[in-house]
């Protein structure tokens, strides 16, 4: 008969199922370099960091298409509107020892699909529902 660990018992983290190093955007950055980002590396969204590595917001493929019409409407050429202008601050974020169960009631709730995770503030890894159902998947949960 297997022992249960500590772990088990308290269950799975923010740690066990986020991406490391996730691909994040500075909140001077223009729509233009946005919107290359998002299709470079093919995602929907990014959280938003300062010029000291802290996290301030996350920004979306939906916020880049209304801050698009923005400028369209204003007259604006693409480099002045900033992700500064589009993101949503400040950020829904947790902790690596945040539960699984308690991220994905918050995605629920809120009806968003990635959570940066962070250390005193810094950005140190993303979950994102695709990794939540993947984890169901490998039936980790």
């Amino acid at each position: 008969m297997a022992t249960r660990t500590k772990k088990d018992k308290r269950g799975l983290e923010a740690s066990d199922l986020m991406r490391p190093d996730p691909i994040w955007v500075r909140e001077d950055a223009t729509l233009a370099e946005l919107v290359d980002v998002l299709i470079r590396e093919h995602i929907h969204g990014a959280p938003v960091v300062d010029e000291d590595g802290m996290l301030c917001g996350v920004v979306s493929q939906q916020d880049a298409f209304f801050g698009a019409m923005t400028r369209d409407d204003a007259g604006l050429p693409r480099d002045v509107l900033t992700v500064r202008d589009m993101m949503t601050a400040p950020a829904v974020s947790a902790t690596e020892e945040t539960s699984i169960q308690d991220l994905c009631e918050i995605m629920q709730r809120l009806r968003i699909h990635r959570i940066p995770i962070v250390r005193s503030g810094r950005l140190v890894g993303i979950v994102s529902s695709l990794d939540v159902c993947g984890a169901v998947a490998r039936r980790v949960l």
